[in-house]
């Protein structure tokens, strides 16, 4: 079940690490105290550590709880040779997973599926092909961005809304009840940037589950629900590989509408063959994909298996992967290390937000 083809074996024990680690903080973020049975992935995971220490002459974890401080120290520590790794990255900030952590535990297939929530997705598609209702999924990707958390009755009021009327089972599927041990006093918090829930960290301190948020220091508490009003925010693959991406997503096509001199700027065209198309006076297309990845190494390993990169319908004369600009400040070397993990073909392009930004200027000076 865990012997993923593509990763080597130092590899592998990070993805059972990460993996397992995700599962035992959603026990804890649900009030369960850290206990035996441990999830098996994390403690296969620790097993290969130790055996990995024990071969090295270095002491190794003692224990789950050990392993969890361990989780905590830069990844630049562990007795592991993994590519592309960063100074900073680390699985585990604040008690909470770290992106870096999310990515290492979908670099196995079976996990990738559980997090990524693709069924969900593909019959929300589904849906809206038989329909010819573009605009419905579109209205559900939204939905999904800008709104991760919701009460019951806000629930009801968007199976009202005339794109979604059709997709209320996928909305019911997309959200799960919010976290007890999230509540401060019947209370829940929300991030007054991403519109999350804040959690609790050990020290009962409020943090954000997103990293951006964390690093950026804008993870303080916003609106404020009361818990009787039934409060669910969206399960776990969502929120990290629809709505973290999805909101870079969004900021660039605002950005690009902002210019007033594009033709169209399309989200998720052709029931989302890729992010964003945009056409040009002269009716040129350019096909984007938004990648919000913190390792450009499992970014590309992930890109590798698709084929062609970017899909060629709806057709396009230049496509780009656009990374968040923060992405490429962590790392100056992000483009570098993920264009020579992944080899582009030549008509694929990968930029910095930014700098896409100004490709797309240069070229409607040209006119």
């Amino acid at each position: 079940m865990y012997e993923t083809p593509h990763l080597h074996p130092d590899q592998l024990t990070l993805h059972l690490i990460a993996s397992g680690l995700i599962k035992l903080i959603e026990k804890i973020q649900q009030g369960q105290p850290p206990r035996l049975p441990y999830p098996k992935e994390l403690q296969r995971g620790l097993d290969r550590l130790v055996l990995n220490c024990l071969r090295q002459k270095k002491t190794p974890p003692q224990g789950i709880p050990d392993l969890l401080l361990w989780c905590q120290k830069p990844l630049t520590q562990w007795p592991l040779e993994l590519p592309e790794v960063g100074e900073s990255d680390q699985l585990l900030e604040a008690q909470i997973p770290s992106s870096l952590c999310l990515e290492w535990a979908v670099a196995g297939a079976d996990i990738e599926a559980e997090l990524t929530q693709k069924q969900l997705l593909l019959n929300a598609m589904q849906i809206c092909k038989a329909a010819k209702a573009p605009d419905s999924y579109v209205a559900f990707r939204h939905l999904l961005i800008s709104t991760p958390v919701v009460t019951e009755f806000e629930r009801l009021k968007h199976f009202n809304n005339p794109p979604l009327e059709r997709l209320e089972e996928q909305i019911y599927a997309a959200y799960e009840p919010a976290p007890e041990a999230c509540a401060v006093e019947e209370n829940f918090y929300c991030c007054a940037n991403c519109n999350n829930i804040l959690l609790r960290t050990n020290g009962g301190n409020l943090s954000c589950g997103e990293e951006s948020c964390r690093l950026a220091g804008l993870d303080k508490p916003g609106r404020k629900i009361a818990k009787k009003e039934g409060v669910y925010w969206l399960k776990r693959g969502l929120r990290r590989f629809i709505a973290a991406p999805g909101r870079a997503e969004l900021r660039l096509a605002e950005k690009l509408n902002a210019l007033n001199q594009l033709k169209t700027v399309e989200l998720w065209p052709n029931f989302d063959s890729y992010d964003l198309r945009i056409v040009f006076p002269d009716g040129e297309a350019w096909a984007v994909d938004v990648k919000d990845w913190v390792n450009p190494f499992l970014l590309a390993q992930k890109v590798k298996q698709q084929n062609p990169p970017i899909p060629e319908n709806p057709p396009w004369k230049e496509a780009y992967f656009v990374f968040p600009d923060e992405r490429c400040q962590q790392r100056s070397d992000y483009l570098r290390a993920f264009t020579h993990h992944c080899r582009l073909p030549k008509f694929v392009k990968a930029k910095s937000e930014s700098n896409f930004i100004k490709a797309v200027k240069n070229k409607l000076k040209k006119r």
